[in-house]
């Protein structure tokens, strides 16, 4: 697989410039299902494209387009197979990439588009393409939303104990708000068979929880409560999650769910912000990329931890410490404080 590092500067930027390719080549061989048929080994891209029902010679040249980038292997009978990159486009395996790149060929392809709308005026791309925000169209697009909260959930699996380092012993019930089908949820409940959880999210959003969730095994310790925290958050627990939520929104936006999630905790409850810790120093790319997709998505932003302590502040929370997670996602650990700022 080619190296951008040993490129020249103008290859280097030629690259860059053309990753919208790339991206549209890897959601059509994930939605067409092109990894799952190759785990038996080699396949031959005509009978292939035959049990497909695709065009033989069209599929054989994307094919051979992610193989020059190491995701796929041709030999020279035209038979293709996976290489230990391509594996990740499986559904089946742990930490599959395959629902994140559909969800990445499909709404937000075509909201990236329109960045330069977004540079120009201020407003979110995606609500200039579709008319709406990013998550009133998950809402009213089941399939959209399924593809989202898979893409979001496979993170949680990979990732195992997503609240690894987090002393939670005497602690009783965890509300994790915006926790789609429960991922999270399962993840830390497994870890910890004392601990009762509860689940609150939109409606659309938990459709499938129920399953997940008795899937996982913890269904009996589980509680799912539907509805907006923009206009309340549920009480009766002693830690409140919000993983990969608050970086989706404006500070005005975020302080408004923050706020919320203080009228419900008690003062000697735990406030747990799983999201990214911008360092300015490193800028490290995955980090200030993930800030393009939630300027384009939905208006959102990544946060230093001077701006996180403001916002946490701002709501009624101290930041206690931030423990460094891998990826773009830390653990930001906050403590109500006795008096609430108006």
């Amino acid at each position: 697989m080619a190296d951008l590092g040993d490129a020249s500067p103008r290859d280097r930027l030629f690259q860059l410039a053309s990753g919208f390719r790339v991206t549209q080549a890897l959601y059509v061989v994930v939605t067409l299902g092109i990894a799952d048929r190759l785990v038996d080994g080699p396949r031959d891209v005509a009978s292939l494209a035959g049990e497909l029902g695709v065009h033989p010679d069209r599929l054989f040249r994307v094919l051979r387009a992610l193989a020059a980038l190491g995701v796929f292997r041709l030999d020279a009978q035209r038979r293709v197979s996976l290489t230990p990159v391509g594996q990740y486009l499986r559904s089946d395996v742990v930490g599959s990439l395959a629902a994140f790149t559909t969800f990445q060929g499909e709404e937000p392809y075509r909201a990236f588009g329109e960045m330069l709308h977004t540079v120009r005026t201020g407003e979110t791309a995606f609500d200039h393409v579709y008319g709406m925000g990013h998550f009133d169209y998950l809402a009213q697009h089941p399939e959209a939303s399924a593809t989202f909260h898979r893409a979001m959930a496979a993170a949680h699996t990979e990732d195992g104990d997503p609240l690894e380092g987090c002393d939670l012993r005497g602690r009783h019930v965890l509300v994790d708000i915006g926790g789609g089908r429960g991922a999270l949820l399962a993840a830390v409940l497994r870890r910890r068979p004392t601990l009762r959880g509860m689940l609150f999210d939109l409606p659309n959003a938990v459709a499938d929880a129920p399953e997940y969730l008795g899937s996982a095994g913890v269904n009996d310790r589980c509680e799912i409560r539907t509805g907006s925290a923009f206009d309340a958050v549920p009480t009766g627990g002693d830690v409140y999650v919000l993983s990969r939520i608050l970086h989706d929104w404006p500070d005005e936006k975020a302080l408004a769910l923050l706020r919320n999630c203080r009228a419900a905790i008690p003062d000697d409850g735990l406030l747990i912000v799983i999201d990214g810790v911008l360092d300015e120093g490193t800028l490290p790319p995955p980090r200030v990329q993930l800030d393009l997709m939630m300027l384009v998505m939905n208006g959102g932003r990544e946060r230093t931890a001077g701006e996180w302590r403001d916002l946490l502040s701002r709501a009624g929370f101290a930041l206690d410490r931030v423990l460094p997670g891998r990826r773009s996602q830390d653990v930001i650990l906050a403590s109500p404080v006795a008096v609430v700022p108006t």
